[in-house]
């Protein structure tokens, strides 16, 4: 067997002898052939040791009296119909290879893309987005450059899934569904399903838990802040939707023109700190300027292919 099929056998028998002790059928015969199996050899001891300092970022924080609350609800029938329906037009990839090497997915303005994992988990990357994938050995690791992702981490009893995002780290313990979103130097985290933990890269001493409804959104050097999250305002451009609940106009711009090329502009920047709320086709930004432009009093123009928003003569 050649040194690094060695290694790989050596971190395999490590992850079943993790699982096998964490079992609810661990018995003293068990215990008693771990002993013998870690005494046996140094790369032993050091596998499993790396092993479970990997695993408890995730798995023992369970027992942290934050985060011993009773089990999320599941989806609703109808939100899961609607996840389904989502899935059109939206393109599905096989990544059977990503075993080798990170593997880099970005998508253009008005795209988005479901990506399948090994290990069960998926990704929908939202539209202007960029991300790296990373599956090897003990790893299960995607770093969100830019934009939006929705992820589904499958359940991994020894591996944890790790989305780094701006210099933060956030970990799934299997089973959960959350929200991420990179905005210049905040980072946005909402947990749908189960929970997951957040935490400055490196420092699980910083680590916050957001649970089912929960959001974490950590901006520049500021403190980060736990509050509750409207779920299915937070996620619905998984449906197509652009949701705004008292944004700035300049916000709620640059969120729709992530979805068309038909940008819309402003006239002059007193106009960016107006509010407004609403619920927007994703991708229909001229629907937009035009609800916008009745709600707050102002015009529309054609310009350039574009759309710009301006103060009505005399106003």
């Amino acid at each position: 067997m050649s040194p690094a099929r060695d290694i790989e056998a050596v971190r395999k028998e490590a992850a079943d002898w993790l699982a096998r002790l964490r079992s609810d059928a661990r018995g003293p015969a068990d215990e008693s052939d771990f002993k013998l199996w870690l005494n046996r050899s140094e790369d032993h001891r050091a596998s499993f040791d790396a092993l479970t300092e990997t695993w408890e970022l995730a798995g023992a924080l369970k027992h942290d009296p934050e985060i011993v609350v009773p089990p999320a609800p599941r989806r609703s029938p109808v939100l899961a119909r609607r996840a389904v329906l989502a899935g059109v037009g939206v393109a599905a990839v096989g990544l059977g290879w990503l075993a080798l090497a990170p593997e880099v997915y970005a998508t253009g303005i008005g795209e988005t893309r479901t990506l399948h994992l090994d290990d069960g988990s998926s990704i929908l990357l939202d539209a202007d987005s960029r991300i790296r994938v990373h599956l090897e050995g003990r790893k299960r690791k995607a770093t969100l450059v830019r934009g939006r992702a929705f992820f589904r981490a499958a359940t991994d009893p020894v591996k944890p899934f790790v989305v780094s995002a701006d210099g933060r780290e956030i970990v799934g313990d299997g089973g959960d569904a959350f929200d991420v979103s990179v905005n210049g130097a905040a980072v946005a985290v909402t947990s749908v399903e189960g929970q997951v933990l957040v935490m400055e890269a490196g420092q699980p001493s910083s680590r916050l838990i957001a649970m089912a409804g929960q959001r974490i959104v950590m901006a520049g050097e500021a403190a980060p802040r736990r509050e509750a999250a409207d779920v299915q305002a937070a996620t619905a451009w998984r449906f197509g939707q652009a949701v705004f609940d008292d944004q700035t106009l300049a916000a709620a711009i640059a969120e729709m023109n992530r979805y068309s090329r038909r940008r819309i502009v402003l006239s002059e920047p007193g106009l960016e700190d107006l509010r407004i709320s609403g619920v927007y086709k994703a991708g229909d930004n001229e629907a937009f300027a035009r609800s916008v432009a009745v709600l707050l009093d102002l015009k529309v123009q054609t310009s350039a292919g574009g759309l710009l928003i301006a103060p009505r003569a005399g106003a």
